[in-house]
């Protein structure tokens, strides 16, 4: 299955090289900022704004933070109070315009951008660097390397420009220019860990993992202290365990310990455990994800995140209730493009599993949303097919073939017929009078399947079946026969499998209606010859038996 996808993954906050007056409280926010150490960057850059609030900078880090965490409306006040402070600041409006494109209005961004470099100097390259960020949180690759270019015109010598083209070049995947754009920033500041990290991730993204980790350790050589080099070591022994499931258990037990040393060396704001949240989600590990889940309701009740990770842990952990409130409060709390497939998906087993039948609605919605949900969907169709729940089934099966990119798509199809045909089946006579239409949709299906698997005998058998029952008992049409014909034609061609005795059974079936309705019709011959085929095949077949001494 599809993981959780961060809103703002490649932040701006990444980038720490705007000149600031009052250098050292500035950088101690900056270097708080890459340790993501976030609380105390909020403490530092709201006590520069206590003591300095007509300086734009210091709203427009402080922003950065908020929009890096997936607060863009917070972050959003902060730039709107930085250019009340100081409007002719450049980058609160680049601030500003990355919210718009985070919020797809572009048209705005645009134009906030234009606003910026129309304050900028000519030397102030900044405004191109930041703007090629704010690309880069809504993943448009092209236009971030475009505004980065540009800012590389002016400055050549800034190693976060080639840091940031790295990071653009990663996401359009060109892993060697990405590498080389990081070396580069390296070439140029020897301490910069951040850029250290993003050539160790362009790496893992080859699956070159014991190398990722040699450059990660080599990072924490150098700076023991350093946070997020362990939570790329726990990264990459999380990937590397996928890649090699026989190593999965020590793997993974190793990216936990590398994740919790990042947590122990970061200040463990909301916001750092959100990340860790999210990792624990891919790893699985969904009885830590509900005891740290909790703990952040109790840190933070309003984050509707929160309630995401609350839901998805409750599912795994089998407390149905629970998910469905909380995955039913992050719905209602939060914009509508927040909401993802996953959701969803989680949202609807949850009520299935609470016999809460309009989980159904919810399901389609994660299909409709991503149709790789609709795969694991077969599985749960086939779960209640077996506890004889056909109504869900088919419901399920429905939403299973989405997909026709399953390996089990055509089967599934098979079982949607196979689903409506059982539940016409278990009906009393006078709910069946009026439930023809179940059978008439299982028909619809062995049909498909009879297309797309000519040689499978029974989809003829079911759709003989289906017929029989569509039929006219008292004056029959005869709905039934191709069918009963062309599955002993198709086993006919499997002479191995007509030994079994299932075939057996279901050939003696097919003989036994075929010679029923030409005994009907009066064609006695034809009769007479499907009623010796069955007594051939089973001369214990008292039905047969008596219709020959009939026929006589």
């Amino acid at each position: 299955m599809k993981l959780i996808k961060r809103a703002v993954q490649a932040g701006l906050v990444g980038v720490l090289g705007v000149t600031a007056v009052f250098a050292q409280n500035v950088d101690d926010a900056k270097k708080a900022i890459d340790a993501e150490k976030y609380q105390q960057a909020k403490t530092i850059l709201n006590g520069l704004i206590s003591s300095h609030p007509s300086d734009g900078i210091n709203y427009f880090y402080l922003g950065n933070v908020y929009l890096r965490n997936e607060y863009a409306d917070s972050a959003k006040v902060f730039f709107t109070k930085g250019v009340t402070a100081e409007d002719d600041f450049p980058l609160n409006y680049v601030g500003l315009g990355t919210v718009d494109l985070l919020e797809k209005k572009s048209t705005e961004a645009e134009a906030k951008f234009t606003k910026a470099l129309s304050l900028a100097k000519k030397k102030d390259y900044t405004p191109y660097l930041y703007i090629g960020r704010g690309y880069l949180a809504i993943n448009d690759f092209t236009k971030a390397i475009e505004n980065l270019e540009k800012a590389k015109t002016i400055n050549e010598k800034d190693p976060q420009i080639f840091m940031s083209l790295g990071e653009a070049y990663n996401g359009n995947k060109q892993n060697s220019e990405a590498f080389a754009a990081f070396r580069t920033a390296v070439d140029l500041d020897k301490t910069m860990y951040r850029a250290k990290l993003e050539q160790a991730k362009t790496v893992r993204h080859s699956k070159a993992f014991q190398e990722a980790v040699d450059q990660l350790n080599a990072i924490v050589t150098e700076n023991a202290n350093y946070a997020p080099a362990y939570r790329e070591l726990a990264e990459t022994y999380y990937q590397w365990a996928k890649d090699q499931p026989s190593e999965y258990q020590a793997k993974i037990k190793q990216a936990l310990e590398y994740y919790q040393k990042f947590m122990d060396l970061t200040d463990r704001s909301l916001e750092s455990r959100m990340r860790y949240a999210d990792f624990l989600v891919l790893a699985g590990e969904y009885k830590q994800l509900e005891t740290e889940a909790q703990a952040m309701a109790q840190m933070d009740k309003a984050n509707p995140r929160i309630y995401r990770y609350l839901g998805y842990s409750a599912f795994e952990n089998g407390h149905f209730p629970e998910s469905i409130s909380a995955l039913n409060s992050f719905i209602t709390k939060v914009s509508p493009e927040r909401v993802i497939a996953q959701d969803y998906f989680y949202l609807g087993r949850a009520k299935i599993a609470n016999n809460d039948s309009t989980g159904l609605a919810d399901l389609s919605k994660a299909v409709d949303t991503d149709s790789a949900y609709a795969v694991p969907l077969s599985d749960l169709a086939k779960t209640k097919f077996g506890e004889k729940n056909y109504a869900l089934a088919s419901e399920l099966y429905q939403l299973a073939v989405k997909n026709s990119a399953s390996k089990t798509w055509v089967i599934d199809h098979f079982y949607i017929g196979m689903a409506n045909y059982f539940n016409y089946a278990s009906k009393t006579p006078e709910v069946q009078k009026a439930s023809k239409e179940l059978l008439v949709e299982a028909d619809s299906a062995f049909s498909f399947v009879a297309q797309k698997s000519p040689s499978t005998p029974d989809t003829y058998l079911y759709r003989a079946r289906v017929n029989r029952l569509l039929d006219d008992d008292q004056n029959s049409h005869g709905y039934m026969v191709p069918f009963y014909e062309k599955y002993i034609s198709v086993l006919s061609e499997k002479p191995e499998v007509m030994k079994e005795a299932r075939f057996q059974r279901n050939l003696a079936e097919a003989y036994n209606n075929l010679g029923a309705y030409y005994y009907t019709k009066t064609d006695n011959a034809k009769a007479k010859d499907y009623f010796s085929k069955t007594v051939a095949l089973d001369p214990a077949n008292k039905y047969a038996a008596d219709m020959l001494k009939a026929l006589q």
